[in-house]
């Protein structure tokens, strides 16, 4: 793609050309379109403390419809409210496909095939050292496991994805073994890379996602990501820059320890810095985020990426000044401005960082018109309570300034 064909700078974002140099586009080969598999519903309860009604979990697949992904999955063999909750989501399906989680056995595809899931992804360990000291399994049966279930799904009109997880950790001949026996032999869909621990830098993703296409042409590769070395996204992008179609992701990083790759962090990556559409409304990440993180009772961290608080907030007085005046003349002064992802503007708060701009702006905001030197005043005033109080002041407490300032003026 050239970077005519992807306008970098619009009055919504602005983002670096450097994505689209041809000496850059050369190096990759990004799909024009790609599914969000999303695995909140399953990953939520898997991250620590996390619990979830079903009447929760439909809220949120609603949500995740609403919001546009492709589809999401569940993992019903938990327990009997899950199962439950499985037959009740199949019966209400929308646009975003149901995709069930089974492990190797046969009976869990049946059990998918009963309820009328859209799909199943077919997982067990990739890592032989795993099947030798906690199944004490040999490879031998795992290639078992995988063909014969596969298989099973795939002649009973379930498309199938197989993800033989901690893929690559173990003995990258027998993964090749696995992957090309499930296509082969069990007539496999899609296979699915798992980076279960987060282990693998992005270039020995994109060098995993061509060994796939080179063992198993034709077939799509999608990668599924944990995030413990805080690389989940950029994996994912690597990944789709290598050619993967599917990117399984959750709302939040939500998941097993650190969590998977963020819908929103991935989704928005993916839209405007390869230029691939992922079929989801931006302007719905921001309130699906947080909808979710309330359901969970997971909080969003203040400084995370996209969704969290501070990514439109500011109390630098420079970087107030900067924001007004690109807002002013109707371009964008970061990325993407707080629209794109549903958020109601920017929020430029009080305290020891202000400068005399914002503390203006804030003061007109809340009807107070002042003179310079008042402004000037006011601003020391700001500033040492912001620095006393080592955080930034509220409205009210601006409102509270203001007064007494001017009451003392009197």
């Amino acid at each position: 793609m050239e970077n005519k064909k992807f306008p970098v700078r619009t009055d919504q974002y602005w983002v670096t050309e450097h994505n689209f140099f041809p000496e850059v586009r050369s190096q990759i080969t990004p799909p024009s379109e790609v599914r969000i598999h999303d695995v909140t519903l399953r990953e939520a309860e898997q991250s620590p403390h996390v619990v979830l009604r079903p009447d929760e979990k439909m809220r949120i697949y609603e949500a995740l419809d609403e919001l546009g992904v492709y589809s999401i999955e569940l993992f019903p063999i938990i327990s009997e409210e899950d199962k439950a909750f499985a037959k009740e989501i199949c019966k209400r399906k929308r646009r975003a496909k149901v995709v069930f989680l089974c492990r190797w056995f046969k009976e869990e595809v049946d059990f998918a095939l009963e309820c009328g899931a859209d799909a199943v992804v077919v997982e067990g360990t990739g890592n032989t050292e795993f099947g030798k000291f906690v199944l004490n399994t040999s490879p031998d049966q795992m290639y078992k496991n995988f063909v014969e279930t596969t298989l099973h799904a795939t002649k009973n009109g379930l498309f199938t994805s197989v993800m033989p997880w901690d893929s690559n950790r173990g003995s990258f001949e027998f993964m090749e073994r696995i992957y090309k026996g499930v296509v082969n032999e069990g007539g496999a869909n899609h296979i699915v890379i798992a980076d279960t621990f987060g282990c693998a830098i992005p270039w020995a993703t994109k060098f995993f996602v061509n060994k796939l296409q080179e063992w198993c042409p034709g077939v799509p590769v999608e990668m599924h990501a944990h995030n413990d070395f805080g690389m989940a996204t950029s994996v994912m992008v690597s990944a789709v820059a290598a050619g993967a179609k599917v990117v399984h992701t959750a709302i939040n990083c939500l998941g097993e320890r650190a969590g998977n790759a963020a819908t929103d962090e991935v989704a928005l990556a993916l839209e405007l810095l390869l230029g691939v559409k992922t079929g989801v409304n931006l302007d719905k990440l921001y309130p699906v985020s947080h909808l979710i993180a309330e359901l969970a009772k997971i909080p969003i961290a203040r400084n995370k990426a996209v969704t969290g608080d501070n990514e439109f907030t500011c109390e630098s007085g420079m970087v107030a000044y900067c924001i007004d005046k690109f807002a002013k003349a109707h371009v964008p002064s970061q990325a993407y401005n707080p629209e794109v992802i549903g958020r109601d503007g920017f929020n430029i708060i009080l305290g020891k960082m202000s400068g005399a701009y914002s503390v203006d702006l804030k003061l007109k905001s809340l009807g107070y018109e002042m003179t310079k030197d008042q402004i000037k005043d006011i601003t020391e005033i700001v500033k040492n309570e912001g620095s006393i109080r080592k955080w930034s002041l509220t409205d009210n407490d601006v409102v509270t300034i203001a007064k007494s300032y001017l009451a003392k003026k009197k």
